[in-house]
């Protein structure tokens, strides 16, 4: 009864994803070849820029809504790459999905100027006008499975397994842990994948990325979980009730 009821759940979900477009877009607070947060105020520039395309915007380090939580999927995301030369500051923009897939990429932005502030606003606006009107026909593929789609295909009966029943279901904080080739993926009772888990040489210690918002380490003290990470500079341990 289970597994029809999850393989009912994908296609419910799948059909309904192949006909919806993205909605949310996540840029980052700092762009990679920054020192500070914001610099010359690019991503607040870059953030204004996809919210009149019509698009609600998050900074990957915001609190994101519960139903993106749950699936990084309904996102797209927002890097910057620059060519760097001597006398000309040059920018793109990449759009990319969930999988790390680049699905646009602007025109280059340039400019001469001496003055790096002016230089890189120049760039930037460049790029993103370059994009003006071409993100909001974006469709999330049929094929745009999460990985959490993925182990329901693949794995229903380690699913039912560990999928509880009766109370244990309600409580949403619960994490349970399905084994992979190098660790674990811990799913919630949807199931959908929370972390990823890769194992060390250290017993009770993993490396761990949450999507493709954060990454740090997941490990075991005094019998109780903790996810160690970065958030704006700070270093943040979340307690995570797990199931192995």
């Amino acid at each position: 009864m289970k597994r029809l009821l999850l393989i009912a759940t994908f296609f419910v979900s799948f059909f309904s994803i192949a006909k919806e477009k993205y909605k949310y877009v996540i840029v980052p607070e700092q762009f990679s070849f920054f020192k500070e947060s914001n610099q010359y105020n690019l991503n607040a520039l870059t953030k204004s820029f996809f919210e009149t395309e019509g698009f609600t915007v998050f900074y990957d380090t915001d609190t994101l809504p519960d139903e993106l939580l749950k699936n990084r999927c309904l996102a797209l995301y927002v890097t910057a790459v620059e060519n760097k030369s001597m006398f000309v500051t040059k920018v793109a923009i990449n759009i990319r999905d969930c999988r790390n897939e680049v699905l646009l990429v602007s025109e280059e932005g340039s400019s001469r100027e001496k003055s790096y502030e002016k230089a890189y606003n120049q760039s930037f606006r460049t790029a993103l006008t370059s994009l003006k009107g071409k993100i909001n026909s974006f469709e999330m593929p049929a094929n745009d499975k999460s990985s959490e789609t993925e182990i329901i295909i693949e794995k229903p009966s380690v699913l039912e397994d560990l999928i509880p029943t009766g109370t244990e279901l309600g409580n949403k904080n619960i994490l349970y842990a399905l084994p992979t080739d190098t660790g674990y993926k811990l799913v919630n009772a949807v199931p959908n994948v929370i972390f990823e888990l890769n194992r060390t040489t250290i017993p009770d210690l993993y490396l761990a990325e949450r999507g493709m918002m954060d990454a740090g380490i997941f490990y075991k003290k005094e019998g109780v979980w903790n996810y160690e990470f970065y958030k704006k500079g700070k270093l943040v341990i979340e307690k995570v009730e797990v199931k192995f």
